[in-house]
């Protein structure tokens, strides 16, 4: 009954031992994908910085090419042209960091759900050891409780074997001496004479 016992005890720590595993594992794998996602918010924004940055520094070399080369007509043209180029580009890039913004959400909401499961599986990790260390607290009462019955059992086994108590008849006789001594608080049981 102690080996049943031992290893339900046992069998308790090793399924808390692969929970814990099992929430590193997850703990891990969350932190992989927010700093995956930070780093691609970096290097999105890093894009949109040199995109806006290169747009603007052909703008000007054109505006110069032209204005250089051509007359006010083509001028006034191209104007237009990199005008609405620069809108564009403007536009790209507007896009640009409201995709940057919506990954930055993503990567919170990441974030929070991976404490959220954390937590979680810390509160059940904390349930699963109470549960047990309940169970292994009632089984060694329930032990304690046993082996007081079999000492019991014993005393009254070796108290037959000395004679101290045998059969009369029907009934039971009980050894207690000459002089019996009396025990209980109004001295209702004799002591048996060993």
């Amino acid at each position: 009954m102690d080996i049943s016992r031992t290893d339900d005890v046992e069998a308790v720590r090793q399924a808390l031992t692969r929970l814990m595993a099992i929430a590193d594992r997850l703990e891990a794998r969350n932190t992989q994908g927010a700093q995956r996602i930070e780093a691609a918010t970096v290097a999105l924004d890093q894009g949109v910085s040199r995109l806006i940055g290169g747009g603007e520094q052909f703008a000007q070399s054109a505006l110069q090419l032209i204005g250089s080369s051509a007359q006010q007509a083509m001028i006034q043209g191209a104007g237009q042209a990199v005008g609405e180029f620069r809108q564009r580009l403007q536009q790209s890039a507007d896009s640009a960091q409201s995709a940057a913004h919506a990954m930055d959400e993503q990567r919170r909401g990441l974030t929070a759900a991976r404490c959220s499961l954390v937590w979680n599986g810390l509160v059940a990790l904390l349930i699963g050891s109470l549960l047990a260390a309940g169970g292994a607290a009632w089984m060694a009462h329930r032990s304690m409780q046993q082996m007081a019955q079999a000492r019991f059992g014993q005393e009254i086994l070796q108290a037959t074997k000395r004679g101290a108590i045998t059969r009369c008849g029907d009934s039971l006789c009980a050894k207690v001496g000459r002089k019996p001594q009396r025990y209980g608080e109004e001295g209702q049981y004799l002591l048996l004479q060993q």
